[in-house]
């Protein structure tokens, strides 16, 4: 049967104790390369302006990735910041449903 019914549904709510922190495992790791990834980038374009003749093209191309990375681990502090918050107020939330009143 596709749709559950209501008994069903109050049954499933009642074995739940909470929410399993280990569902944002995909998440954190996805942030962390992400800022892995922004780090090396960062690294290489510095690496990469340093053989350039200061004043040319390339030069001024490359010092522009660099500043518009640099403004990146800021907003990955801020995902990151999100991310915990999503999950201390998971846990909040699924702790006052569940946590109840045993005998009802």
């Amino acid at each position: 049967m596709l749709i559950k019914s209501k008994m069903e549904v109050k049954m499933e709510m009642k074995s739940k104790k909470g929410i399993a922190l280990n569902q944002a495992f995909g998440a954190v790791l996805t942030l962390v390369l992400v800022s892995v990834l922004v780090i090396v980038a960062i690294y290489l374009f510095s690496n990469l302006s340093t053989t350039f003749v200061a004043g040319t093209a390339a030069s001024n191309a490359t010092n522009s990735m660099i500043t518009q990375f640099a403004g990146y681990p800021t907003l990955i502090g801020l995902v990151g910041t999100i991310i915990f918050l999503g999950l201390v107020i998971g846990v909040l939330v699924a702790s006052f449903m569940f946590g109840g009143k045993k005998g009802a």
